[in-house]
C-alpha cells in the first residue's frame, strides 16, 4: 500500500513540473520569439498598448522635467543665498563708511570740523 501512495505521490510533482515548462512556453517563450505580436488577440489590444506606453513615456519624461526643475531650483537658491551674502557685506561697508567719526576722519584733510552746536529750529512767522 505505502508502494502506491509512493507511486501517486511521484506521479503528482511531475505534472507540476509540467506546468512550469508549461509557464514559460505558454506566456515566455512567444514574447522571446515575437510570435505573440501576430496573435489576433494582440492585434486587438495593440490601441490599448499603445496607449500605456504612450503614457510611460509621457511619465518617464515628467519625472526628468520635474528633477531638471528641482535641480534648477536648488541652483538658484544657492546663487540667491550668494547675493544675500554680498547684499549683507556691502550694507555694513555702506554702514561703516558713513558713520559721523569715519566722515568725519574723511572732510578733516579739506579743512572742514564737526560741529559742536546743536542744530536748531527756525520758526518763521507769518
Amino acid at each position: 500500500m505505502n508502494k502506491v501512495k509512493n507511486i501517486e505521490n511521484s506521479s503528482e510533482k511531475s505534472p507540476q513540473k509540467k506546468k512550469s515548462k508549461s509557464f514559460l512556453f505558454k506566456y515566455v517563450r512567444p514574447v522571446l520569439d515575437g510570435s505573440i505580436i501576430s496573435r489576433e488577440n494582440t492585434r486587438k489590444d495593440f490601441p490599448f498598448i499603445f496607449l500605456i506606453i504612450t503614457l510611460l513615456i509621457i511619465f518617464i519624461s515628467n519625472t526628468f522635467k520635474a528633477q531638471h526643475i528641482q535641480r534648477e531650483i536648488n541652483k538658484t537658491k544657492e546663487e540667491v543665498q550668494v547675493l544675500r551674502i554680498k547684499s549683507i557685506y556691502i550694507k555694513s561697508l555702506l554702514m561703516e563708511s558713513t558713520r559721523p567719526t569715519r566722515m568725519a576722519e574723511l572732510v578733516k584733510d579739506m579743512g572742514l570740523k564737526e560741529s559742536e552746536v546743536p542744530p536748531q529750529k527756525i520758526f518763521v512767522k507769518k
